[in-house]
Order: structure tokens, then sequence, then C-alpha cells
């Protein structure tokens, strides 16, 4: 089980990881706006208001 668990981490900080981690940040550039209209552009407000639903 460790060595398959060192294969996944090998594998998430090689190049595939970066081309995932790339490619989502280009995705959440280009939907910005549309989580900003959806969820609020004040991240910490949209937080603290979920926090305080789930009390």
């Amino acid at each position: 089980m460790n060595r398959y668990i060192e294969e996944l981490v090998r594998q998430d900080t090689g190049e595939v990881g970066h081309t995932f981690v790339d490619a989502a940040a280009d995705f959440m550039k280009q939907y910005e706006s549309v989580f900003a209209e959806e969820f609020g552009s004040d991240r910490e407000g949209a937080r603290e208001g979920t926090r305080e639903g789930r009390r």
C-alpha cells in the first residue's frame, strides 16, 4: 500500500500533476466572473456566511 501511495505522490508532482494544476488555473480564470456572480466576489464574506448557515 505504501508503494502505491508513493507512486501516486510522484505522479502528482510530475508533469501530469503540473498539467492538471495549469488546466485548473486556466478554468478558474475563464469562469472567474461566473463564480463571482454566483457566490459573491468577497470570498471571506461568502465563507463566513456559509459557516453561519451550518451552525
